[in-house]
């Protein structure tokens, strides 16, 4: 009987193990990757093209900048944060969850304004963005500038042509920066400012105009990864500084620094 009792004994341990192992080799297959909304089909292709070469898979989770940041520092399980704005891994930075020597500079955008595809609105020839905004009267769609950063950008712009306080009560606030171009794409709205990647990536929407870099700060796409990194997470890490992943990027609208 004893006997018996041994080898169960036995054999429950070793499933055990066997279960133990299995289960750490699936979770060391991916990588848990915080993005923002806007980084969408950039990383999901560039997700595409790592599993087929290493066979590594990228669990994306996209939402706001600001609030990612927010379940990062609650304690939220990831490797890598993709930012679309360089405050919020500064913030990151500051208490030690994201690993210093990591933060890498990866692209540039711009702004656009931007009105659903069938809209009547259309841009006056020569007409300044301050004229196309002024003349305008119905609710503008941009993310929430409290925590997204496209919404950021977006009020700084509106400030710089000394509107914001014109708009302040006719704003559409959203969540993220792809809800902001769900809301104009569905006409919820007559006109939004999005980041230009966006614009050009829909076929629902008309770009009225692009602003210039002097409107707003520095639209500026940053990534850091956490910290005490294994070696999945540094080879990922490489990749993002390879030119076939650069490559994406400008694929998608983004402005690389060469």
């Amino acid at each position: 009987m004893n006997t018996i009792r041994t080898h169960i004994l036995f054999f429950c341990l070793i499933t055990g193990l066997i279960s133990t192992a299995c289960n750490s080799e699936k979770k060391a297959e991916k990588l848990n990757i915080f993005a923002a909304a806007s980084l969408q089909d950039v990383l999901n292709k560039t997700s595409e093209l790592y599993h087929e070469k290493t066979g590594v898979e990228l669990s994306l989770n996209f939402a706001s900048s600001g609030l990612l940041a927010r379940q990062i520092e609650q304690g939220a399980e990831f490797d890598f944060f993709f930012s679309a704005n360089e405050n919020w891994v500064n913030y990151l930075l500051e208490k030690n969850l994201l690993q210093v020597e990591s933060k890498l500079n990866l692209a540039k955008n711009k702004m656009a304004i931007i009105v659903p595809k069938e809209s009547k609105i259309d841009a006056f020839e020569n007409a300044t963005p301050k004229q196309m905004l002024s003349l305008f009267s119905g609710r503008l769609a941009i993310g929430n500038p409290d925590h997204v950063p496209a919404g950021k950008y977006a009020k700084e712009i509106l400030t710089h042509y000394k509107l914001w306080e014109t708009f302040k009560s006719r704003l559409l606030p959203c969540k993220n920066a792809r809800e902001t171009l769900l809301m104009v794409e569905m006409g919820e709205v007559d006109m939004g400012i999005v980041y230009l990647s966006d614009a050009k990536k829909s076929n629902k929407v008309r770009c009225l105009y692009e602003f210039s870099e002097d409107c707003s700060s520095p639209i500026l796409y940053y990534s850091a990864h956490r910290t005490n990194p294994d070696s999945r997470i540094l080879k990922f890490q490489n990749f993002l500084k390879q030119a076939e992943s650069r490559k994406i990027w400008k694929d998608y609208a983004f402005i690389i620094n060469d």
